[in-house]
Parts: structure tokens; C-alpha cells; sequence
């Protein structure tokens, strides 16, 4: 936790690398343990985009509860106090961007999730892996680069509301780790010490919404990343855990209002999606 707070409880201005007159991003490589929750903090002048390629966190504001992996990242304005939970070994990817790229871009100054487009994630990827150095003027553009494909991103609004209880949060995560299987509420109460009657009960209202519908729509959403990244009907019904590609086409237009195929041909945005 010392070493994560030189960068998440209060970056220091001094800090090698982190704010040099050149530097405008900064990345940030770790694998992390399952369970780390780190305390309240906020960053003056950088703006976070916590990425997790491998793994799954919960960042919390009080703006709201957003979920962090290798789909959508986080954007953390600056001067936002919040936390995050990781809900499994992770892969820590974050990219910090100073306040002088993004100033005078209200969008950037509210809590958000944001759809991880292909040439966005590996862009994200790129800037550590080639370890870019800010003060090359080619350097400079990749990075750029890395943020203007940000400025493009779509925000992600759904109704998939994820819940504040821990407890309930795991409960998330094993829905997404295992989106092709069968989470069972009755293995789950024994796991979180809660009936299964609990739990639905807590779910309901902390997220407005079944466990069932919740399900349903981690579901599709997994589907919609697959067909937009170039996947068939058939893989993503399949990847989803569906059998019969005639219900998982009925599945999908309840939550989209469009059959796969047609987003395949129309690229149909998330802020088309129907309530379930």
C-alpha cells in the first residue's frame, strides 16, 4: 500500500517522471492482489483512466459505482475523492493525463465509464510498452494520439447499475468472470453467508433491478463487445452461454431494441439501450 499511495493517495509534483514540464501522461503497471481497497483520495491536477486488461475493480465516488476491465475503463477527474476494489488479481494499466490536455472539456471533469474501442485499447497498452518518452516530438504525438482516441470514446450508459455492497460485488464479478455460465444464488449464500432470499432482496435495491435482469444484461453486453468487435451471431451467442441462437436473439433485442444483425449493419450506440 506505500507504493500505490506515491501514486494514488496524493501524486507528488517532484515526483521523477511524474510531472516534468514534458510528461502529460503517466502509466501505471502492476499486477495487484485480489481484495486490495484503497482508501478515499483524490489526485489534484491528473486525471485517472484506470484500465484493467486482466481482472476486474470497482471504482467508487460519490458520483456513483463503476466497474473497471479489460471492456470499459474508469475516467477519474481530478479532485474527486474516491476508492476502488479489486475484485480479483489484476492487471493495473492505469494512465494518468494532466489537467492541461483535457482543460476546458467539461465531458473530463465527471465520473464516467468508457467503451474500450480495439485501436483504444492498444494505444493504452502501447504507451507503457514502449516506454515513450515525452520529450521526443514523435513520442508526444503517440501520446496525443492515445488521447484524442479518448476524446472520440463513447461513454458508456447502461442500466447495468453495480451495487456498493461488497459482498454483492463479488457476487458481480463471478457474473463476469464466468459470463458463458450459470451463477448460482444458492452456492453464492453460502459464500457470502446470506440466504438466497438475502440476497435478492439487498440486489433489488441497491441496484433496481433483479438478479436475473442483471444477469441478462452483463450477458448481452459481453455480446455487444464481441459483435462489434467482428464476431458472428453464433460466437457471441455461444460465448454467452446460449444454446439457441433464436433466444439469444430474442435476448438481445430486449435489451438492444434491434436483432444482433441489424447492430452488425448499424452499429448501434449504448445509449440506445432499452430498459429491461
Amino acid at each position: 500500500m506505500t507504493e500505490l499511495r506515491k501514486y494514488y493517495w496524493n501524486p507528488r509534483n517532484w515526483e521523477p517522471g511524474f510531472i516534468n514540464g514534458t510528461d502529460f501522461l503517466y502509466t501505471f503497471n502492476m499486477p495487484l492482489p485480489a481484495g486490495l481497497w484503497t482508501t478515499w483520495h483524490a489526485h489534484p491536477t491528473w486525471g485517472e483512466l484506470a484500465f484493467l486488461p486482466e481482472g476486474n475493480g470497482i471504482f467508487e465516488s460519490s458520483s456513483g459505482t463503476y466497474l473497471a476491465n479489460n471492456l470499459q475503463c474508469v475516467w477519474i477527474p481530478p479532485r474527486l475523492n474516491h476508492d476502488f476494489y479489486l475484485l480479483e488479481e489484476s492487471l493495473n494499466r492505469t494512465i494518468f493525463v494532466d489537467e492541461s490536455i483535457f482543460k476546458g472539456n467539461e465531458r473530463f471533469y465527471s465520473m464516467q465509464s468508457i467503451v474500450i474501442t480495439p485501436l483504444l485499447r492498444e494505444l493504452m497498452l502501447a504507451i507503457d510498452d514502449w516506454h515513450l518518452d515525452m520529450s521526443r516530438e514523435a513520442d508526444r504525438h503517440i501520446g496525443l494520439a492515445l488521447w484524442e482516441a479518448v476524446v472520440r470514446s463513447e461513454q458508456k450508459t447502461t442500466n447495468m447499475v453495480i451495487p456498493h455492497d461488497r459482498r454483492l460485488q463479488k457476487l458481480c464479478a463471478a457474473v463476469i468472470s464466468d459470463i458463458d455460465g450459470n451463477v448460482s444464488l444458492k452456492e453464492w449464500s453460502r459464500e457470502l453467508g446470506m440466504s438466497t432470499k438475502t440476497i435478492a432482496r439487498l440486489f433489488l435495491r441497491e441496484t433496481r433491478t433483479t438478479f436475473g435482469r442483471w444477469v441478462q444484461l452483463a450477458k448481452m453486453e459481453h455480446a455487444h463487445r464481441l459483435i462489434e468487435g467482428g464476431s458472428n451471431v453464433t460466437e457471441a451467442a455461444l460465448s454467452c452461454g446460449y444454446s439457441s441462437i433464436s433466444s439469444f436473439i430474442t435476448a438481445f433485442k430486449k435489451v438492444y431494441g434491434c436483432t444482433p444483425g441489424s447492430m452488425m449493419q448499424q452499429k448501434t450506440p449504448f445509449s440506445s439501450i432499452q430498459p429491461l
